[in-house]
C-alpha cells in the first residue's frame, strides 16, 4: 500500500517525471496584462513591463508603481478524475522612473500528474498514486533602456534567481489535494543569474515590441542529487498594439501577442495567440478589460478574461482580473498601481 502523503525517496528512480514536467508556465503577473488575457507585450506600460517588456517602460508614465498578486489553477472539477493538476501563483512589486526598472518578483509552481498504480497490478483506490513536483522562483531584477532613434528602444533586464524545487509521489486520490500535497514537499534551493531581452517600436498610435526571457536558461538541482535537472525554459514573444491617445492615456487600447517558442505545460505543448481591450471611462476613473487567447499547438484550450480598474484618485488605482478557460483552467488576481 502506498502512503498516504509524498515520498521523495523514490526521487532516484523517477528523475526523468522532473525533466518531462513543465519547467515554468506563464506566470500570473500584472494585473493588468492578465485582464487582457496576456496580451501586453505591446502594450507594456507600468512597472510590470520589468517582465512583460523591459522596453516598454520607454512608453509609459514618468513614474510607476505596482503591488499586485495571483493565482491560477488548472485543476479537474471531477474530485475523482484521473487527470492530473497545476497551480500558479505570483507576486510582484514592481517601480519605475525611465530608464531604469526595478521589481522583484515570486514565482510558484505546484503540479501533480496523472494517477497511476502505485505497484504493478494494483486495483484498490489505496493502491494509486501520482507524481508531484513544487519550483519556486524569487527574482530581483533591475531594467535598462537604450534608445536606438526616435522610435526604437531596446531593454535588458538582469535578474538574481533564487529557485526552489522538489519532486515526490503522494498518495492522493483528487487532484486537488494532490497539488496541496506538492505546495508542501521540502525543497533544496540555489541561486544564479538570468537575463532578459526586449525590443519596442512606438511610432504615433502604434507599437510593435518583442521580449526574450530565460537567455542563461537557469537550472535548479531537486533534493541531494548534484544534477540539473529543472531548468526554466526560454521564452519568447511577440506582441502588436495601437493607442487611441497614445503617446499618452488612451481610452481605448487594442492589442494582439504571440508566442513564438511553445511552451511545457501539464497538459502537453502550449503556443498561446492572445487579443485584448482595455477601455476607460468616467473620465479616466473606471477602467475596463478583456480578452481571450488560445493554443495554436494542439487542442485550443481556450481561455475567456475579463477586469476593471477603480481610480482611488488620479493616478491611484485598484486593479483586479478573473478568468475562465476550457480544460477547468481559471484564475484570479488585484493590485494597487501609483503613476505619476
Amino acid at each position: 500500500m502506498f502512503p498516504n502523503k509524498f515520498n521523495t525517496a523514490a526521487f532516484s528512480c523517477a528523475i526523468w517525471l522532473v525533466i518531462a514536467c513543465p519547467c515554468e508556465a506563464q506566470a500570473p503577473l500584472g494585473v493588468r496584462a492578465q485582464g487582457m488575457a496576456g496580451a501586453f507585450v505591446g502594450v507594456a506600460d507600468d512597472a510590470t513591463a520589468v517582465y512583460w517588456n523591459p522596453a516598454g517602460l520607454a512608453t509609459g508614465t514618468f513614474v510607476s508603481f505596482v503591488l499586485d498578486y495571483g493565482e491560477s489553477e488548472t485543476i479537474p472539477s471531477d474530485r475523482v478524475s484521473q487527470a492530473g493538476g497545476e497551480r500558479l501563483t505570483g507576486g510582484m512589486v514592481a517601480f519605475s522612473a525611465p530608464p531604469l526598472g526595478l521589481a522583484y518578483y515570486r514565482t510558484g509552481e505546484y503540479a501533480a500528474g496523472p494517477r497511476e498504480a502505485a505497484a504493478p497490478g494494483a486495483l484498490g483506490r489505496e493502491e494509486v498514486r501520482r507524481s508531484v513536483h513544487a519550483l519556486t522562483t524569487s527574482n530581483l531584477a533591475v531594467t535598462l533602456l537604450q534608445s536606438l532613434g526616435h522610435y526604437v528602444v531596446v531593454g535588458g533586464t538582469i535578474k538574481l534567481v533564487r529557485g526552489e524545487a522538489a519532486q515526490g509521489f503522494t498518495g492522493s486520490i483528487g487532484a486537488e489535494q494532490a497539488v496541496d500535497d506538492a505546495a508542501g514537499l521540502p525543497r533544496t534551493g540555489s541561486t544564479t543569474w538570468d537575463v532578459d531581452l526586449a525590443a519596442m517600436v512606438a511610432v504615433e498610435h502604434f507599437r510593435v515590441g518583442g521580449v526574450v526571457r530565460h537567455l542563461a536558461t537557469p537550472a535548479f538541482t531537486v533534493g541531494s542529487v548534484e544534477t540539473k535537472v529543472v531548468e526554466l525554459e526560454r521564452q519568447a514573444r511577440v506582441g502588436g498594439a495601437w493607442g487611441s491617445g497614445w503617446p499618452g492615456m488612451s481610452r481605448v487600447v487594442l492589442a494582439v501577442d504571440s508566442d513564438v517558442l511553445s511552451r511545457t505545460t501539464m497538459r502537453g505543448e502550449r503556443r498561446d495567440v492572445a487579443v485584448g481591450i482595455e477601455t476607460w471611462w468616467l473620465g479616466q476613473r473606471l477602467g475596463v478589460r478583456g480578452g481571450m487567447r488560445g493554443s495554436t499547438v494542439g487542442e485550443a484550450r481556450s481561455v475567456y478574461a475579463g477586469g476593471a480598474s477603480v481610480a482611488l484618485k488620479h493616478g491611484i488605482y485598484v486593479d483586479a482580473h478573473l478568468d475562465r478557460g476550457d480544460d477547468d483552467e481559471r484564475s484570479w488576481s488585484i493590485g494597487a498601481r501609483f503613476t505619476f
